[in-house]
Formats: structure tokens, C-alpha cells, sequence
């Protein structure tokens, strides 16, 4: 009896281990900004880029070009 609830505890705080790392490594990942827009300003290309909830912006040289999406952190 007594080793069946303490097989039991165990599976429980293992399973929450589990599940809260889980939620601590999901603020690492990185989202896909989307181009918005490009502008030229001198030598440099502006590139916007949004996610559902940030602006973020690259610049590199004219000759390049802007690519459509980008991967940003979260």
C-alpha cells in the first residue's frame, strides 16, 4: 500500500518537473517576422519586419536585397 502512493508521488512530481520545464524553455524560442517594408535611405536598405506583437528592423547595403521573413527572438 504504502509503496504504491510513494510510486504514485513519484510519477506526479516527475510529471511536474516535466511540464514546468516545459514552460520555462517555451520564452526561448524565436518567432518569423514578416517584411513589412523596405526603405531606401543613402547606401543602406531599411527592412521592417513585424510579429503579432513587435517591430524589429534589419538594415544592410542597397545592392542586397531585403529577404520576406526573418526568425527573431521571443
Amino acid at each position: 500500500m504504502i509503496k504504491n502512493i510513494m510510486q504514485k508521488v513519484m510519477v506526479l512530481a516527475c510529471s511536474f518537473i516535466f511540464s514546468t520545464s516545459l514552460v520555462f524553455a517555451s520564452t526561448q524560442t524565436a518567432v518569423t517576422a514578416q517584411l513589412v517594408k523596405s526603405e531606401v535611405d543613402g547606401t543602406v536598405l531599411i527592412c521592417q519586419y513585424r510579429t503579432m506583437q513587435e517591430v524589429h528592423f534589419k538594415v544592410i547595403f542597397t545592392n542586397q536585397v531585403c529577404p520576406l521573413s526573418m526568425q527573431v527572438e521571443h
